[in-house]
């Protein structure tokens, strides 16, 4: 049986999908924060428990029977200038909670595939596993060193830990999140709104559609090496590009709005052939994903009418 912590989200739930359609057992734990719980809804076929990895007994209740943890749990992005309680909540959230999934894995000798982000390296291009990582924000600090512990318990303790440095995710799922570019910008499109980009747009970012990020933990669960890290996705775009594609695939109407007086924070590209060559090729492309996204959010549209 596999664990999800944080499965009631955005790629805890195109997981769900993945397996229910194959049949595999699987279990989840949220304690519903980060999401909607009508995505409940959508895990009817799962066991489902209500706790948080902070909180030690909780994961420990949830791994009766399991034998590998899909660690997705995590407190997500935040604007700049961030308050302290919440630069403690990310820490506490996204460091503690790996901790003690660690450790309770460690107890009872099972896998692990932690959700990192390609964000850690925060400035470069085409920069691979062995690249210098600058994050730049509480949440990427908070992964890196998340990391880093994993790193720790693969060494010192021989727990299976396979770390994904996952790319900026877009597309459908039933726990679709809007505050990440690509979405963003679908929705604005849709609704005929403008499409603001920082800067000249020129600064880079990785990308990788839900479903193909959620079918690489289970490519990884049999393919991946302990203690090592993959960076997973699909292809890099500029910022000023992904608004070109959704404005064209969208609503070729959209305007494009530049706020030069806005430096974007992040660029960043990324080399994904480590996991390449291991045989992970993603299924979606930027404007394919873009256009079932649109699709999907047209036609609950048409529900509501």
């Amino acid at each position: 049986m596999i664990l999800i912590t944080g499965g009631c989200g955005y790629i805890g739930t195109a997981l769900s999908e993945i397996l229910t359609r194959r049949g595999e057992e699987f279990r989840v734990l949220d304690n519903l924060s980060g999401c909607n719980p009508l995505n409940l809804i959508f895990l009817n076929h799962a066991e489902f428990v209500w706790g948080d990895v902070r909180k030690r007994e909780d994961i420990r209740e949830a791994l009766e029977g399991v034998e590998v943890i899909i660690h997705l749990a995590a407190k997500l992005p935040t604007a700049p200038g961030i308050i302290d309680d919440a630069k403690n909540d990310v820490e506490d959230v996204n460091y503690t909670g790996t901790l003690n999934v660690l450790e309770e894995a460690r107890r009872k000798d099972l896998k692990v595939l932690f959700a990192s982000t390609c964000n850690v390296y925060g400035v470069g291009t085409n920069l691979d596993e062995n690249s210098i990582v600058h994050p730049l924000n509480p949440y990427s600090k908070s992964k890196l060193k998340a990391e880093e512990l994993c790193i720790e318990y693969s060494e010192n303790y021989g727990l299976d830990v396979v770390i994904l440095r996952l790319a900026s995710v877009y597309g459908y799922s039933p726990g679709v999140r809007f505050n990440l570019v690509v979405n963003y910008f679908t929705l604005r499109a849709l609704l005929g709104y403008n499409l603001t980009v920082f800067g000249l747009g020129d600064n880079w970012r990785p990308f990788i559609h839900v479903r193909d990020a959620a079918e690489s933990f289970l490519f990884l669960m049999d393919r991946g090496k302990s203690g090592e890290i993959y960076n997973v996705g699909g292809e890099n775009y500029r910022i000023r590009d992904v608004a070109e594609v959704v404005r064209d695939t969208v609503n070729p109407s959209a305007r494009i709005e530049y706020m030069k007086d806005r430096t974007p924070e992040f660029s960043y590209s990324v080399d994904f052939s480590k996991i390449q060559e291991l045989g992970f090729c993603p299924e979606s492309d930027l404007r394919a994903g873009i256009k079932d996204l649109a699709s999907r959010l047209e036609a609950l549209k048409s529900l509501r009418r």
